[in-house]
């Protein structure tokens, strides 16, 4: 039930790449390596799902809604559902394990208790983005060995392991609960809103040539404002964004498949192999050629 997971992508459904492996049981582990060379970073996303994390080895920048966080090994973080999120690797190596997991594998609908009690509180508080949970304060590591149990869980996939991992999540979100009226800053804004169905499209789209106003369109609003929205959430241009993320996504390639430099610069929307490589070097300080070969 583990996976790898770096960039994150759409497919052609317009549905996140991260995919449950059941409908039945909509919830999935994941890991990252992150290291200084390689993939040094998760960029911008987000998922109507809710995610736990848990940090193995090394740190991250976590950045969340209008919050930042640095998780350390031992550390934990929750992210509610449709928060635009991002990690950055600040030591030289860090892996980081999640759980990503519809709400109503806990609820089990908006008919139960379950939902009225310990969902619905949590996916609605429009001023709980997330919260960062500190193994140094006794309800954050309580929160933080419930994550660590059903990512074991998972792991293991021992007889009726679907069971204890929905136990185990749901004791977290009862933690949670209990934290989610704390007074923070609201965390769905109307440029939120509108970068997230500019950077879907982005996501499913970055092969192929994209203009901002493109953009615009898709998300309904002016090319002005969609430049406006681009700043005021990730401090940079739609155009910057593109780029960054192009590259983001050649990277892992690079690193993931056998794919030939030529065919991931196609790939990742470079028709010109010679820009492909200036701009990797720019973004890596070496080729794709020895970016492949010193991560082998």
């Amino acid at each position: 039930m583990i996976s790898k997971t770096t960039v994150i992508r759409l497919s052609a459904n317009n549905e996140k790449e991260q995919l449950h492996n059941t409908p039945l049981f909509p919830c999935s582990a994941y890991y990252s390596d992150l290291q200084t060379g390689g993939i040094e970073v998760i960029p911008w996303h987000w998922h109507k799902e809710l995610e736990l994390m848990y940090i193995v080895s090394g740190s991250v920048n976590v950045v969340y809604g209008a919050e930042k966080a640095t998780l350390k090994p031992g550390d934990g973080f929750f992210c509610n559902s449709k928060v635009l999120h991002k990690y950055n690797l600040v030591s030289e190596k860090c892996r980081i394990c999640y759980l990503v997991f519809d709400e109503n594998l806990i609820s089990g609908g908006i008919g139960t208790i379950f939902y009225q009690k310990y969902v619905h509180p949590i996916v609605t508080a429009e001023t709980f983005p997330g919260k960062y949970l500190s193994k140094d304060i006794i309800k954050d590591r309580e929160a933080i060995e419930g994550i660590k149990a059903a990512f074991l869980a998972a792991q293991r996939e021992q007889a009726g392991f679907e069971h204890d991992i929905r136990y185990y999540l749901g004791k977290v979100l009862v933690i949670l609960g209990q934290q989610s009226h704390l007074p923070m800053t609201r965390h769905i804004t109307l440029p939120m809103e509108r970068v997230k169905e500019m950077v879907d499209y982005i996501h499913m789209h970055y092969g192929e040539p994209i203009s901002t106003d493109q953009l615009a369109f898709h998300a309904g609003i002016s090319e002005r404002e969609a430049q406006r929205c681009f700043q005021k959430v990730f401090k940079m241009s739609p155009r910057q964004y593109i780029h960054n993320y192009r590259l983001q996504v050649a990277e892992e390639m690079l690193l993931e498949t056998s794919e030939s430099i030529l065919a991931i610069g196609l790939a990742c929307g470079f028709s010109n192999p010679s820009h492909f490589s200036k701009s990797f070097r720019a973004y890596r300080g070496c080729t794709p050629y020895a970016f492949r070969h010193r991560n082998q």
